[in-house]
């Protein structure tokens, strides 16, 4: 059917009797309350509205560009085939490959490889992805889809398993008789594991000296400060054996890069930033930072790779209680993929969680020690690279990955550097020359130099009442290379852990960068 009417011109008779025919079929396969997905380029099929809202989004908005089969809208969606493991494979159409938040068929078909050696597991997957909740199920939800809709609600929302488990029975209730909807947390977590990417849950010791990982794998005490790996009975000096002090959750990134290469539609976007990004001097995308060519120009055998990944990496603490009168800080750390175009960078499904630090305290200077098994990951990425098959040119290729920047505050910059941001030489550019004063009666640390920055003849450099009674005639610092805070560095001895007392080089940096 041709469907080149819904991305012509708005204020056409065409168009608007294109749009009355899509209502048309809309309104027989509606939901509850008559309500339908809204398919405008704005919403995308994300939002429910009546049908007088959803004809005034379209003509304002325009359909979303990669909606051309209405499968939100009673359209058939899915077709199947066999491939040479003997199982069924699932044919997803370019819409499912989208950014949908329960896009089944795509997270099926990113999986498939994940069943290699478990053919049944994945034919009964298969089959709760195609059987409808109940007979004659109108939103197009299968047993598999509403159960990770559901799913997502409650991670969202952070209901209870009890909670949980009373919502499914309830729905199951209300819902026409018999349906395919599980009634017990039970049965939900154990379809919902299998889908899964695989997560390391790594112990630590509670002064953050070391992980207990590799050489330290089996040790009861901390190998540094002694300390017991397990937590303390209440008013006993027994150790709750198995009730470990600390733990860490790492989730690999490179299996998730792997799965993100086998969808088709994923490979294509992930080398948008050389095959369809506007290239007209404007700064539109990070490619187009100086960070990004530098990288390109120096090492052009990792440039020329389209598919080479440009990773950010953003780390900040958090209070998961929601409760500000609770002392504790969680720490995610989490990776950013650039190579994917700007509105879908930051798109949740794209943002990587790769590892979570618990509390309760934060780990300060010492985050180089939970950060070990992830830059043990990106330092294979950048130096080895791994085999990766890419879904949309069928071929297999070898994927390597850089870490572009850090994303993060002050305090935190602080943490993962090493630079003190604290005292008379707070500002990690000016270092040893920064320009600060102690307030005489506030006893607080000030820093006036902020004129520097100005151009040679700004009318704020020769002002001297209003800023610090001096003019300022000083030229902007160069920021130190790489290679300069390597060498102030490299004698630099650190011992991790709290209540280590480690000397700091010229009253700044605490330690060499993790990174380098």
């Amino acid at each position: 059917m041709d469907r080149s009417w819904m991305f012509k011109n708005r204020t056409t008779d065409a168009f608007e009797i294109g749009v009355n025919d899509f209502l048309r079929q809309a309104i027989a396969h509606a939901g509850v309350g008559n309500r339908i997905y809204c398919p405008c380029l704005k919403c995308g099929n994300k939002a429910l509205y009546k049908v007088h809202e959803v004809k005034g989004h379209i003509f304002y908005n325009g359909f979303d560009t990669n909606y051309q089969r209405w499968i939100w809208h009673g359209e058939s969606h899915l077709g199947s085939t066999v491939n040479n493991l003997g199982v069924t494979s699932i044919t997803v159409p370019p819409l499912m490959q989208e950014d949908d938040d329960d896009n089944i068929f795509g997270m099926m078909q990113d999986e498939e490889e994940e069943f290699v050696d478990r053919p049944d597991q994945f034919e009964k997957l298969l089959s709760d992805a195609e059987k409808p909740l109940y007979d004659g199920c109108p939103n197009n939800y299968t047993k598999l889809s509403a159960l990770v809709r559901l799913y997502n609600l409650k991670a969202e929302n952070g209901w209870s398993d009890k909670s949980f488990s009373d919502l499914l029975v309830a729905i199951s209730d209300m819902l026409p008789q018999p349906n395919e909807l599980h009634t017990s947390m039970y049965q939900v977590k154990k379809t919902m594991s299998s889908l899964g990417m695989g997560y390391e849950k790594i112990h630590a010791c509670r002064n953050d000296c070391v992980l207990y990982r590799k050489e330290y794998k089996d040790l009861e005490c901390c190998p540094v400060c002694g300390v017991s790996r397990w937590k303390l009975e209440k008013n006993k000096d027994m150790n709750k054996k198995a009730v470990p002090a600390k733990v860490i959750w790492y989730i690999p990134p490179i299996p998730r890069f792997r799965r993100l290469f086998r969808n088709d539609a994923h490979a294509k976007n992930l080398t948008w930033h050389a095959t369809e990004r506007i290239k007209d001097g404007m700064l539109r995308h990070p490619a187009d930072a100086p960070q990004w060519k530098t990288i390109d120009i120096l090492y052009p055998e990792f440039g020329t790779e389209s598919r080479n990944l440009q990773l950010g990496l953003a780390v900040d603490g958090m209070n998961p209680h929601s409760n500000q009168s609770t002392s504790y800080s969680t720490w995610p750390v989490i990776l950013v993929n650039y190579n994917l175009p700007p509105h879908l960078c930051m798109k949740r499904k794209f943002i990587m969680l790769t590892m979570l630090i618990s509390g309760p305290k934060q780990s300060g200077n010492d985050i180089d020690v939970f950060l070990a098994p992830l830059i043990k990951d990106l330092k294979l990425l950048w130096e080895e690279g791994v085999e990766c098959f890419d879904g949309y040119r069928n071929e297999t290729f070898k994927l390597r990955a850089t870490l572009l920047w850090t994303i993060n505050d002050f305090p935190a910059y602080e943490n993962l550097s090493g630079y003190s941001v604290k005292g008379y030489k707070a500002c990690p550019i000016c270092g040893n020359d920064t320009c600060f004063e102690r307030l005489k009666h506030g006893k607080k640390i000030c820093f006036m130099g902020h004129r520097l920055f100005l151009p040679q003849a700004h009318q704020f450099r020769k002002q001297k009442k209003n800023f610090n009674g001096h003019p300022e005639h000083e030229k902007v610092l160069q920021p130190l290379t790489g290679v300069q805070i390597l060498e102030s560095v490299s004698d630099l001895h650190v011992e991790f852990g709290k209540g280590k007392k480690n000397l700091s080089v010229d009253g700044a940096w605490k330690k060499k960068i993790n990174f380098l």
